[in-house]
């Protein structure tokens, strides 16, 4: 059986804006959490869905067809191929189910983005 952990206390613990934490491993796929603030790049992953859900703020995606608004406990899943810009208001916290390996700053921006620290 694994340690469990409390992601208010791995949150509290990350001063990072817009850099995720994985907390757990499911089959080939990060549970990645992030506290996010202010905007972050407009970019798409060519091959994966991204998988949203608030924690604790709001998260805005900026999409082709408009702005979806996310409040707690609010999900929300991006298609694959869809470009999207992340914003979010103080105090936002995220979760992320994503493919392991996955860049948060998405595919061809590897260099500007990160596929998560992993928590201890």
């Amino acid at each position: 059986m694994s340690d469990k952990l409390n992601i208010d206390r791995v949150m509290d613990a990350v001063p990072e804006k817009w850099l995720p934490h994985v907390l757990a491993e499911v089959n080939d796929y990060d549970v990645k959490v992030a506290n996010v603030e202010g905007d972050f790049d407009e970019h798409v992953h060519a091959d994966t869905d991204e998988f949203f859900l608030v924690l604790a703020g709001r998260l805005h995606l900026d999409l082709p067809g408009g702005t979806v608004t996310l409040d707690p406990l609010d999900v929300c899943t991006v298609p694959r191929g869809t470009p999207h810009r992340p914003r979010a208001e103080q105090g936002t916290r995220i979760l992320m189910f994503e493919p392991r390996g996955t860049v948060n700053a998405g595919d061809g921006n590897e260099d500007k983005g990160t596929t998560g620290v992993r928590v201890a």
